[in-house]
């Protein structure tokens, strides 16, 4: 009998704890655009050409079929000299590439980028549009780049010395238009000179998909369309990512914007197929055949972070990333997917069985109501939730990247345009630093049971099946310190590890870093001190966590009427609900953890 009063008593100390908010629990204003002038490339167009050709000048932007072929923008650039051009090599895999397997295959792009203020070029209107390419670099003329002077000062950062190289180092995302459009197409423009304000070089390509293959949008929901020519819709889905890794190439080796480049900070937006491309460039396979086989796409481990704008993850009877999305399991860089949840083009559920399986820091924000479209309503939602969660993984603005982490590890909605929420948020933290230790997660499959460990051979010990059968990885994983550490920075204090089954408990452990719990589950016997676990930070004398901090939050299965208590210890927000639905007890804020 005492052991089951232990376990009550170790039970209601927890549910006493007081409750706390989420983490993400705050709604922001959208942001607006951002200091920078932005500059672009050239890609003027020979308008008599086109009025010869009897097409449109979307028609070759976007690849399109007319006059009996099919177009592309390389046939009208009025200088093609001063145009960011390059060939993409496709490996030579004819299974994988039946037409252009081995071969180099043109393509055109067009980089965005801050700019000085003084900067006078004249902004170039698209022909068959109202929009805009702002400053448009003149044919023969080198891009004026923001030096690192101007750069800083517009950021409100000290300035300093100059380095012996004067242009800024600006962060580069590489940018994937959806199926069948471009990047000048309408909303592209806008969206990558609104990127580039914000600080970034936006280098975005001219996919030409109908180029390798017809296939449009509105066919992706056709299982008989996609059937009837899937080695074509496959060989374009795969000639994304090789030509997006082939443009990093051409740029970083660019005489002008390659030393403005920080090649420690690339990272990636991409739109319905274009967000694909940016999973499949972060390790995501894809679904080669009908049968579901499996395949590794062209990846470029340079690219740190990627953001998906209502990405295309395949349908129910087609999954993108092989079969149950398990193609997804190598995804190790963090992902942010925006999804609406009216679309059937690219099904929100497909993206959130996706996300579940990347191994990284990752994320879906679901905006209500939504379908497959960027509308100007939406712009507030994608743009503040791209660049903070851009800014935290690869760090950009005037605070370093643990005060954009910050502010997204709070973030729970943008005011205004649709409705939005963090369906899916699951953060996997950085190094852990000098005195610091990574804890990881397990789930036992027979038990139902968590456990989290500290120390690098228990983990190995129970991969290889000392602590029984059933264990496995979660994927879930929090900060803390192996010791006080030696050079003080923040409260430190012991987490206390018991264990049930040596003192007639359950089979399951539990952890406290309250000092009053520790002594009080001692006291009351049933749950055996093991000693200390690992350091964490505690919270503050109102329960919250310190700013820039995760809430570690524990959740308790209410077991110790069967004697088989467990807790689970999370940052995720959406763990936290999942685990409230299956009737687990929501106890609070353990410890707090440094992202």
């Amino acid at each position: 009998m005492r052991h089951a009063l232990t376990i009550i008593l170790a039970a209601a100390l927890a549910v006493a704890r007081p409750a706390q908010a989420q983490n993400h629990e705050l709604e922001i204003q959208p942001l607006r655009p951002g200091p920078f002038a932005v500059a672009c490339t050239n890609v003027a167009q020979d308008e008599a050409a086109i009025a010869a050709s009897g097409a449109t000048p979307a028609d070759f932007w976007e690849g399109r079929e007319a006059g009996g072929r099919v177009r592309y923008i390389d046939e009208i650039l009025a200088h093609p000299a001063s145009v960011v051009r390059y060939a993409a090599p496709v490996p030579d895999l004819r299974e994988m590439y039946p037409r252009f397997a081995g071969e180099a295959v043109e393509h055109v792009a067009i980089v965005c980028h801050p700019t000085p203020q003084a900067n006078s070029d004249p902004d170039y209107a698209l022909p068959g549009s109202g929009d805009r390419v702002p400053h448009m670099q003149p044919p023969g003329a080198a891009p004026k780049v923001i030096d690192y002077g101007e750069y800083h000062a517009m950021l409100g950062m000290p300035v300093g010395l100059p380095p012996a190289q004067p242009v800024a180092r600006l962060p580069l995302l590489v940018f994937s238009h959806g199926l069948g459009g471009s990047p000048i197409s309408e909303g592209y423009i806008d969206a990558l000179v609104g990127l580039a304000s914000h600080g970034f070089m936006v280098a975005a390509v001219f996919h030409g998909d109908p180029r390798f293959s017809r296939i449009r949008i509105e066919d992706l929901s056709d299982f008989v369309y996609v059937l009837r020519d899937f080695d074509k819709f496959v060989e374009m889905e795969l000639m994304r990512p090789v030509s997006l890794k082939a443009l990093v190439d051409t740029l970083l080796a660019h005489p002008q914007f390659g030393p403005a480049i920080d090649p420690e900070r690339i990272g990636g937006f991409g739109a319905s197929m274009g967000g694909q491309a940016m999973a499949n460039l972060l390790g995501a396979r894809l679904t080669t055949s009908l049968g579901l086989a499996c395949r590794d796409t062209v990846r470029d481990a340079r690219i740190k972070a990627a953001v998906g704008l209502v990405p295309y993850a395949g349908q129910t009877f087609l999954p993108a990333f092989c079969d149950d999305q398990n193609g997804a399991d190598d995804v190790s860089r963090p992902y942010l997917a925006i999804s609406g949840t009216a679309d059937t083009t690219a099904p929100i559920k497909m993206v959130e069985q996706a996300i579940h399986r990347f191994g990284s820091s990752r994320y879906l924000v679901e905006l209500e109501g939504v379908g497959h479209e960027f509308t100007p309503e939406m712009a507030g939602d994608v743009f503040t939730w791209t660049v903070t969660f851009l800014r935290a993984y690869l760090g950009d603005g005037p605070d370093p990247a643990s005060g954009a982490m910050a502010r997204l590890i709070r973030m729970a909605g943008v005011a205004g345009g649709p409705a939005d929420a963090l369906r899916v948020d699951a953060h996997v933290p950085a190094a852990a630093g000098l005195d610091g230790t990574t804890v990881v997660e397990f789930h036992n499959e027979i038990l139902d049971h968590y456990f989290i460990a500290a120390s690098g051979f228990e983990v190995d010990q129970i991969l290889s099946g000392a602590a029984g059968p059933g264990w496995r990885l979660t994927g879930q994983s929090f900060n803390a310190f192996s010791r006080i550490p030696v050079v003080p920075v923040t409260r430190v204090a012991p987490v206390c590890r018991f264990y049930g089954a040596a003192a007639g408990g359950p089979n399951s452990h539990f952890f406290t870093a309250s000092p009053d719990e520790c002594e009080a589950v001692k006291r009351a016997g049933g749950w055996y001190y093991e000693g200390i676990g690992f350091h964490a930070e505690p919270q503050l004398a109102d329960g919250r966590c310190p700013e820039g901090y995760l809430q570690v939050r524990r959740a308790y299965n209410q077991g110790w009427p069967r004697n088989d208590s467990n807790h689970r210890f999370t940052t995720s927000d959406s763990t936290w609900r999942e685990m409230a639905r299956h009737g687990w007890a929501l106890e609070g804020v353990a410890w707090c953890a440094r992202p």
